[in-house]
């Protein structure tokens, strides 16, 4: 679960980075149409898989996490 959410978190970043780079730096007007949306489209790809791993449960047959509290189930 917690690599689930590292890699959540990173692909939310360079969703947020596409973004960024998308509205402010002004040498993407050297860049052509083909390459700006390839920008947008990557980053929307990013931000979605990144939403769709931090939402993501636990699977249905996956055991419980143990307590920590010593006693074995």
């Amino acid at each position: 679960m917690t690599r689930q959410r590292v890699l959540a978190v990173l692909l939310l970043l360079i969703a947020f980075l596409a973004l960024v780079v998308s509205r402010t730096f002004p040498f993407l007007d050297d860049l052509s149409g083909l390459a700006e949306s390839a920008i947008a489209v990557g980053g929307a790809a990013c931000g979605l898989v990144g939403v769709w791993l931090w939402l993501r449960g636990t699977p249905q047959g996956a055991p419980p996490r143990a307590t920590g509290d010593g006693e074995s189930r």
